[in-house]
């Protein structure tokens, strides 16, 4: 798989997040199983970062990438700063609360965590 990864840019039998799946958490939900949910709702949520952007406004932009889509991420400053090395990392644990506005759905992100035994994952588009 991680062959594939780095030389193709995905894996054509699967999503890494497939394979991690069973390990995690019941409670971390899919971007499908965050579909529905009210502004406000607090979710887990888990993914492979596939984008992270910071445009000159001040939140952090980041997309992750799981087995059944994406979900987009807002990272505020007073988050992004104690945060900022865990970010960099390619598959992310966050725990934040869902935003809807103008016909938007983010995640705000509250608290972020490294997912630990992913080596040599796709690397994302940063920054841009």
């Amino acid at each position: 798989m991680a062959g594939e990864y780095h030389t193709l840019g995905l894996y054509p039998a699967g999503h890494l997040m497939e394979q991690m799946r069973p390990h995690l958490d019941k409670h971390v939900l899919t971007s499908q199983d965050i579909l529905g949910l009210a502004d406000g709702t607090e979710v887990t949520v888990a993914g492979l970062v596939i984008r992270r952007q910071r445009p000159h406004a001040r939140a952090v932009f980041i997309t992750l990438e799981h087995e059944f889509g994406h979900i987009p991420l807002v990272v505020w400053p007073q988050v992004y700063e104690p945060y900022r090395l865990v970010l960099e990392e390619a598959v992310l644990l966050v725990r934040g609360v869902v935003s809807r506005r103008e016909g938007t759905m983010n995640v705000v992100v509250q608290r972020v965590r490294s997912v630990r035994g992913v080596r040599d994952a796709p690397r994302s588009k940063d920054w841009g």
